[in-house]
């Protein structure tokens, strides 16, 4: 499974999201063809209902913690 399906599979499963959308960046930075090292991710829950932005994205953070101290450099979250 690719990185990208990773994010993808575990965002859906925990924020059941209205919207999601994750793009893979990587060939716009310097690394390797292929790469999945930088990230934009688009998404819209109920679950951020009421929380600031801060707490959306540490949210987010945490669902992915693991991609994050790997094989991901950069999270663009909107």
């Amino acid at each position: 499974m690719t990185i990208q399906a990773v994010i993808e599979q575990k965002l859906a499963e925990a924020l059941a999201p209205a919207h999601l959308a994750v793009i893979n960046e990587s060939n716009q930075h310097n690394v390797p063809p292929n790469s999945e090292t930088h990230f934009k991710v688009v998404v819209v829950a109920d679950a951020f209902a009421g929380q600031r932005k801060v707490a959306r994205h540490q949210s987010v953070y945490g669902l992915l913690k693991d991609e994050l101290a790997g094989p991901v450099h950069e999270l663009a979250l909107h």
